[in-house]
């Protein structure tokens, strides 16, 4: 067999090259993504030996690309133990198989000739479709997914806006894990979900009795991922006082610990995310506009699962490869009733909403495919009027009539902060 080893470690690839050769194949060699796929272009193949974590082009990335180019190439996965998973997910996108490292020279050869003598155990169905690390997507995405590509490997912050439940953390730390900063921390924090206080000492850290509670110094996160990726979730949460110090964290790379005179100096990544109209707010004063133009500088809308319901059948078959085996089933596919009720759905809570579901059904079901009678009660089709903000608002209502006007137990209920309710009765003009 002619065998293209696409690795970025050389002793590696001489490793595996040596015992192919010794085994009577032929081999060539690339560094990276980007070099095997100028080579497969120029050249035939009959198996690609590709490594999972490689710097310039991620193994998932490589072998989406070979899908889009429409190079039909049997690829073997080379994997570290801690990324099986990762591997599994990549032979949903046509990986014939994975081996783990240190290789098993032998059960390597075993597959290399698995591959030669029956070509089921290397057929795949080629991705008409988009993928970027962790997000996969048929149509919808596509552009964004091609942006996010272009993106990952600069130091540029991105700024990621869509709804609740779009994905936007799935799109952060794809971003963060195609970059070069991938094998440094990549640590997140929800703006929403900390009072100022307590966010200000998570995020820029803190000295013993700078506050009551202080009682020892504590490393902040701006520190702890000194090289790596920050992820701020709901930035628009954030007070002004925090914000200040944010900016100058991106003009200047510097800040100081609540309480401390001591300048730090840190080398951090910025994706935040959204699911609020920022330019608005900093064109009403609600949001710093020179904070929000330094966030701003690569903005990528996620737009929500109604907007794209052509991707539903897709979607639910990864949801489906998923977690079927993960909870001992052995569903296939969903049946066209299935797929018509979730069309027929408004989706609310987006592709959260949707894994939920699928789920939900695989747990319920006994047959090979999912069946309308597992979902719950989805409804009609919503109106264009009924937007996901009208849903929002009701919900918010509900939730401070049951509980008598008691915003501390319906952002409980709601499963937000109080200070997020606080912000979204005066966003829907709520009165108390």
């Amino acid at each position: 067999m002619n065998i293209l080893i696409v690795d970025d470690e050389q002793n590696h690839r001489l490793m595996l090259k040596l015992h192919l050769e010794d085994a009577g194949h032929t081999t060539s060699e690339a560094a990276n993504g980007m070099e095997a796929l100028a080579m497969m272009d120029k050249a035939a193949y009959d198996a690609v030996l590709l490594d999972m974590k490689m710097d310039i082009m991620d193994g998932i990335t490589t072998l989406g690309m070979m899908r889009q180019k429409g190079i039909a190439t049997p690829v073997i996965i080379i994997t570290a133990f801690s990324t099986v998973k990762t591997a599994v997910e990549a032979m949903k996108l046509g990986a014939a198989d994975y081996i783990t490292k240190p290789v098993d020279i032998q059960a390597l050869l075993e597959t290399l000739e698995n591959c030669a003598s029956s070509g089921a155990a290397c057929e795949y169905t080629p991705v008409q479709g988009y993928v970027f690390g962790g997000v996969y997507s048929e149509t919808g995405l596509g552009t964004i997914i091609n942006q996010l590509k272009l993106v990952a490997p600069t130091d540029a912050t991105v700024l990621i806006l869509g709804e609740s439940g779009t994905g936007k953390e799935l799109v952060a730390r794809s971003v963060h894990d195609n970059s070069r900063r991938k094998d440094k921390p990549y640590l997140a924090i929800n703006c929403a979900a900390l009072s100022e206080n307590i966010i200000e000492s998570e995020l820029f850290g803190h000295v013993k009795g700078a506050f009551t509670t202080a009682v020892k110094d504590k490393t902040g996160l701006f520190e702890a991922a000194d090289g790596g990726t920050l992820f701020l979730d709901e930035i628009g949460e954030l007070s002004q006082t925090v914000q200040a110090k944010l900016l100058r964290v991106l003009q200047e790379g510097t800040f100081e610990r609540v309480g401390d005179t001591k300048t730090i100096k840190t080398d951090v990544r910025i994706i935040a995310a959204t699911n609020k109209n920022l330019k608005k707010l900093s064109e009403t004063g609600n949001f710093r506009e020179d904070l929000y133009f330094r966030l701003a500088v690569f903005p990528v809308e996620i737009p929500p699962l109604r907007e794209r319901k052509e991707e539903l059948p897709a979607l639910v078959r990864f949801f489906i490869e998923k977690h079927s085996n993960r909870f001992g089933k052995l569903v296939k596919s969903a049946d066209e009733a299935y797929l018509r009720a979730l069309k027929n759905y408004s989706f609310p809570g987006n592709i959260r909403e949707l894994e939920n579901l699928v789920e939900r059904s695989i747990i319920l079901t006994t047959a090979q495919k999912l069946e309308a009678s597992t979902l719950p009660p989805l409804g009609t089709r919503q109106t264009a009027g009924l937007s996901i903000r009208n849903n929002e608002r009701e919900l918010i209502v509900k939730a401070l009539q049951k509980t008598g006007g008691n915003k501390s137990k319906a952002a409980e209920i709601l499963e937000i902060s109080r200070r997020t309710l606080h912000n979204k009765l005066k966003e829907f003009d709520i009165e108390d």
